[in-house]
């Protein structure tokens, strides 16, 4: 309860005690009045000085009227206290009444800094779920263009194995072929070997099996560097070149997607503080609320005037 509306009721309560007790007072002295009136009426001094009735009943008023008095003293001493107490209060009432429209002032804007993150908050969960999607589309692209890069390495593996490969058996099958039917001397052979003195010196046989096999294996030569050309790793490299092109291109737009969630991540993680700000503050006004029953003065004259009620002997 309140210490205003606590301290007030037990006054109350005490006073209403008090007055009741007086209430039941007052049929007696109603009475004891009446009869003393009466005597006066025709008894002179001397009299009353002498009529035991008059003298007992008149004590009986005056003790009545006494016991009125007292309780009705007991009222007017705690009564200043209780100003006091009702001063005090409201002083420390508005005090407190201006802390807590301030704060209560401080909450609204807390409150709508609060809704106004929450709308964004929705916005940008939705703007997250887009940049998650386009990243998973990314990844996926990502994949196909590495496997892409191995088809490519397959295909071109294919090509040296089966159609180059085959292209030089046909180039060895054709020499072979034109070369048994073409004469010796209609062959180009320009060989030192053909200077030496066991070439000169041997039979004709020697000399166009030799010139025979000079111009196979030169011509063999040539095909096997045809076939090696027609082979070279560079002939895949710029198909590779572009795709791994494409796949930095790719992981750019990836870390560009990464980079705008994580600011959005970091803008999502900052509910938490703005529900704490808002539940601090309206911590705070419970505190400046309660901070009237907790005032020291408001306190010490609570308990005088407590202690004058429980010392107050209205039996």
């Amino acid at each position: 309860m309140n210490i205003f509306y606590e301290t007030i009721k037990k006054f109350n309560d005490f006073k209403s005690r008090i007055n009741i007790k007086i209430d039941q007072f007052m049929p007696g002295y109603s009475m004891n009045e009446n009869i003393i009136n009466s005597y006066n009426k025709v008894l002179d001094e001397k009299s009353k000085l002498e009529n035991k009735n008059y003298i007992e009943i008149n004590k009986n008023l005056e003790l009545i009227k006494q016991e009125i008095k007292d309780r009705g003293n007991i009222t007017k001493q705690i009564e200043p206290l209780v100003v006091n107490f009702q001063e005090a209060y409201k002083k420390k009432y508005g005090e407190i009444e201006l802390q807590s429209i301030s704060q209560k002032a401080f909450i609204r804007i807390k409150k709508e800094e609060l809704k106004k993150y929450l709308t964004n908050y929705e916005i940008k969960l939705k703007e997250k779920e887009e940049l998650e999607s386009k990243k998973a589309d990314i990844s996926s692209e990502v994949t196909l263009l590495k496997n892409k890069i191995g088809d490519r390495c397959r295909k071109y593996m294919e090509d040296v194995n089966v159609k180059n490969v085959e292209d030089l058996k046909s180039d060895i099958n054709g020499i072979s072929t034109e070369l048994i039917e073409i004469p010796v001397e209609k062959l180009e052979v320009n060989s030192d070997y053909m200077k030496s003195e066991e070439y000169l010196n041997s039979i004709s046989e020697y000399k166009e099996a030799y010139g025979k096999l000079y111009s196979f294996m030169s011509d063999i030569s040539e095909a096997i560097q045809r076939f090696v050309d027609n082979s070279k790793i560079e002939n895949v490299l710029p198909d590779l070149l572009m795709i791994q092109n494409e796949i930095r291109e790719k992981y750019n737009d990836y870390d560009k997607l990464d980079n705008e969630e994580n600011k959005i991540n970091d803008f999502l993680g900052f509910k938490e503080n703005y529900e704490e700000a808002l539940s601090a503050a309206e911590k705070e006004l419970e505190n400046i609320n309660g901070l009237v029953n907790e005032d020291e003065e408001l306190l010490a004259i609570k308990a005088e005037i407590e202690s004058y009620i429980s010392q107050s002997n209205i039996a």
